[in-house]
C-alpha cells in the first residue's frame, strides 16, 4: 500500500531544507575524509579550502529562502585550515632541521673515520690506526678522561661490592728497526679502558723532547695515572715519529692493539702477556699484566732525610713474598730523573704512581740506594685493602723515605 503524506507548503519547505543540509553534511564528511587520508598537510589545508569555497556555491544555488544552511560553520573550516597549514609549516621546520643534524653528523663522524683509516706500507693494505668504535659526531675522540684516581677511598662499602679486572701495561719496547739504530722517537702511546673509552696518555713527547732509544730499548712510559678497568677491551693506540737530520720526520709506528678481557682465564689471577705491532717502519712489543678482581693503588714516596740516587721498582709478589722480576715497573731512575736530596721538596718524581692488584697478593717496593758512595738495596710490601690508606717510613742507605699508599675500588661506571 502506498501511503502519501499530504503536507502543507511551510512544512514541506522545512523538510526539503532538512534534507539538503543532510546532503551538504554529507558531501563535508566525504571531503574531510579525504583530507585525513591525504599525506601532505599543505594539501589538506588547501583541499579544506577549496571544499569551502565549492560548499558555499553549492548552498547558494539550492538556499531555501529565510533559511540558514544546517551543520555548517564557515569561521571552524577557516580556523582549521589555518592550523593544518602552520602545522605543515612546522612539519617542513623540523624535517629541515633532522636532515640538516643528520647531513652535519654524517660528515663529522665520516671526517673522522678517513683520518684514522690509513695505508700501511709494511702491511700493505689499509689499517685503523686509532679506536673506531663510537659515533664520532657525538665522541671526541681527542678528549682525555676526566675520571680520577682513588675514586673509593673513602667510601663505604659492602661486602658483596664486585671487584674489577684490570692491566698493567708493564712496557712498550722497540724490537726491529727498518731504519736502524740508534733512533730519535716522538708521538704518543694512548690507552682507553672500559670506563668512558677517553685518551690515558702513557707516553706523550714532542719533537722537540724525543727519546733515545737503541735496539730493545724501552719507551719512559708516564702512565695510566688510574687503574684501568677491563671489562670487554682495554685499546693502546700508538702514533711514534722519529726525527732525523737532513730529512722530514717519518712515521715510525701507527696503529692499533687491543686487549681482550672477555677471554681471560679465571684459573691464574696474575698473568704476564704480550701484543706486537709491526707498522710503518718498526715492530713494538707491549708486554702487559691481567688482574682478576683487581683494587686501585696509588702511591707517593718522599725523602724524608739524607741522599737519594738510585732507582726504585714496584711489582707484584705472591703471598710467600716471591716477586716475579717480568712484573716490575721503574718507576724511578735518578739517572734519567734527577738525584733527590731532603733539602728541596722531598718529593720524588714518579714516572708512575699506579699499579692494579688482587687481593690475594701482595704490591712489593725495590729501593736501590748509591748516594754518598754506599750501595744499599731494601725490599718491602704492602698488603692491598679494599679502600684506606697506609703509610710508612722506611731507611736505605743514605735515605730515609716515606711512603703512602692509598687504596681504592673500580668501577667501569661513570
Amino acid at each position: 500500500y502506498l501511503i502519501v503524506l499530504d503536507l502543507g507548503p511551510a512544512q514541506s519547505s522545512i523538510y526539503k531544507n532538512q534534507q539538503r543540509g543532510k546532503v551538504g553534511f554529507a558531501r563535508l564528511a566525504r571531503r574531510r575524509s579525504r583530507v585525513c587520508s591525504i599525506g601532505s598537510a599543505a594539501a589538506a589545508g588547501e583541499l579544506a579550502m577549496a571544499s569551502v569555497e565549492e560548499l558555499e556555491d553549492e548552498e547558494e544555488e539550492e538556499e531555501v529562502e529565510g533559511l540558514e544552511p544546517l551543520l555548517y560553520d564557515r569561521a571552524k573550516w577557516v580556523a582549521w585550515a589555518v592550523e593544518e597549514k602552520e602545522r605543515s609549516r612546522r612539519e617542513e621546520e623540523e624535517k629541515t632541521r633532522k636532515r640538516e643534524e643528520n647531513r652535519r653528523r654524517s660528515e663529522a663522524h665520516d671526517k673522522v673515520m678517513d683520518s684514522i683509516i690509513q695505508h700501511d706500507p709494511k702491511a700493505g693494505r689499509k689499517v685503523y690506526t686509532r679506536f673506531f668504535l663510537r659515533d664520532f659526531s657525538v665522541f671526541n675522540i681527542d678528549e682525555e678522561s676526566s675520571v680520577p684516581p682513588m675514586r673509593y677511598t673513602d667510601i663505604i662499602y659492602q661486602d658483596e661490592f664486585g671487584l674489577e679486572d684490570s692491566a698493567n701495561i708493564l712496557s712498550i719496547s722497540i724490537v726491529s728497526s727498518d731504519v736502524g739504530f740508534p733512533v730519535d722517537v716522538y708521538g704518543r702511546v694512548i690507552a682507553r679502558d672500559s670506563i668512558d673509552y677517553k685518551c690515558i696518555y702513557l707516553f706523550h713527547r714532542n719533537r722537540d723532547d724525543c727519546q733515545h732509544l737503541n735496539k730493545d730499548g724501552m719507551l719512559i712510559l708516564t702512565g695510566p695515572y688510574r687503574g684501568l678497568v677491563l671489562v670487554d677491551f682495554i685499546y693502546l693506540e700508538i702514533d711514534l715519529k722519529i726525527r732525523e737530520e737532513g730529512v722530514p720526520d717519518r712515521p715510525f709506528s701507527k696503529g692499533l692493539i687491543s686487549i681482550d678481557g672477555r677471554v681471560l682465564s679465571r684459573e691464574k689471577d696474575v698473568m704476564v702477556r704480550s701484543e706486537t705491532l709491526e707498522s710503518w717502519l718498526s715492530t713494538i712489543e707491549v708486554r702487559f699484566t691481567t688482574v682478576l678482581n683487581a683494587v686501585e693503588c696509588t702511591f707517593e714516596i718522599k725523602l724524608i732525610e739524607g741522599l737519594f740516587k738510585g732507582n726504585i721498582t714496584v711489582g707484584i709478589a705472591d703471598k710467600a713474598r716471591k716477586l716475579d722480576n717480568e712484573q716490575m715497573i721503574v718507576i724511578h731512575d735518578s739517572t734519567a730523573d734527577g738525584v733527590v736530596t731532603s733539602d728541596e721538596s722531598g718529593v720524588i718524581k714518579l714516572r708512575r704512581s699506579v699499579i692494579t692488584i688482587c687481593l690475594e697478593r701482595n704490591v712489593m717496593f725495590r729501593i736501590n740506594n748509591e748516594a754518598a758512595g754506599g750501595c744499599a738495596e731494601r725490599t718491602f710490601d704492602f698488603t692491598p685493602c679494599r679502600t684506606g690508606v697506609d703509610e710508612e717510613k722506611i731507611t736505605c742507605g743514605a735515605g730515609k723515605f716515606g711512603f703512602r699508599i692509598v687504596w681504592s675500588l673500580m668501577d667501569f661506571r661513570l
